[in-house]
């Protein structure tokens, strides 16, 4: 595995919720922090979460505003996991393709009890 390109940490801003077509919720979460290279960061999870479900897939919409540089929009697509015996939920998105052509691979963790989705930011391959 590579190293790092750089760690972000973001906090819970709010969430809204849609009905899933066959059961379950479609969850939006906002957040906003900052991340390593991109400065002030703001952006959507979006969880799509079956009835019982434990794990499933996740989308990453946001907008990053780098010190000194224009603005940039990034998204990207994933899987989302439940840490068993937790409220939390390890987010794997394999590639973030970021609008000055960036890629970038994201793993991080969204934890209830703090509200906060921090990890790490690498290369995509």
């Amino acid at each position: 595995m590579s190293e790092p390109l750089g760690e972000f940490a973001h906090r819970h801003v709010a969430s809204t919720y849609a009905a899933r077509e066959g059961g379950g919720v479609i969850s939006t979460a906002h957040w906003e922090g900052l991340a390593t290279g991109y400065g002030a960061v703001f952006g959507s999870l979006i969880f799509d979460v079956p009835d019982g479900a434990t794990n499933g897939s996740v989308q990453w919409v946001g907008q990053a505003f780098p010190e000194g540089k224009p603005y940039v929009n990034g998204s990207g697509s994933g899987t989302w996991e439940q840490v068993e015996g937790a409220h939390c939920w390890n987010v794997h998105i394999p590639l973030l393709t970021v609008s000055n052509g960036d890629r970038l691979r994201c793993e991080g963790q969204v934890d209830l009890a703090t509200r906060t989705f921090t990890g790490k930011m690498y290369e995509a391959d």
